[in-house]
């Protein structure tokens, strides 16, 4: 086998230890691909055969739209599309944004349970083709997915304390990373 190529059977195994329906696996060995950014891997996730059967009410749709403006990642796709509330969900999730209707959080709910599933089993099967940007960015949307924070976020968000207008001027600083932040002494701080 050539790099790249992954068999069937290896197929199956993801599919099988994640609990992937093999129409999914189907999707993503058709649109997986060395050169995918970020976008397309939300796409992708939201052309999952887990996600089928939920629809767009209509009384969503105001919502969704709202929901569009607040999301940080561009949604490749008609905002009819079943697959586009999926991905906007999702990225709401990662997001801390609250929904107003009960309905479509309990569609947020049932695309959080599966999100870090779904994206551990695409990274997995990244790894195995030996596609390091692809799989690297999987791990990283699985880590977002987990921590409930986008990888742009300060790690200081996780601990509660601190004032939201603090930490954005820490997120505002271009050249503060997280590893600057052991060069600063605690008056710096």
């Amino acid at each position: 086998m050539r790099s790249g190529e992954f068999s069937t059977t290896q197929l199956g195994k993801v599919s099988s230890y994640y609990y992937i329906k093999y129409q999914s696996i189907g999707t993503y060995n058709q649109y997986l691909n060395p050169n995918l950014n970020i976008i397309d891997l939300f796409r992708l996730f939201s052309l999952s055969n887990e996600f089928k059967l939920i629809p767009i009410r209509e009384e969503e749709k105001k919502e969704i739209e709202k929901l569009l403006q607040k999301v940080p990642i561009p949604v490749k796709g008609s905002n009819e599309e079943s697959s586009s509330k999926i991905n906007i969900l999702l990225q709401a999730y990662i997001s801390n944004i609250s929904l107003e209707s009960y309905a479509i959080s309990s569609d947020m709910i049932y695309v959080s349970q599966n999100a870090n599933r779904i994206f551990r089993a695409l990274y997995e099967i990244c790894v195995k083709r030996a596609w390091c940007n692809v799989s690297l960015l999987c791990l990283k949307i699985c880590k977002m997915i987990k921590v409930r924070m986008w990888s742009t976020m300060s790690p200081l968000r996780q601990f509660g304390i601190i004032p939201n207008d603090i930490l954005h001027k820490i997120e505002s600083k271009e050249q503060l990373t997280w590893e600057k932040f052991y060069d600063l002494s605690p008056t710096q701080i």
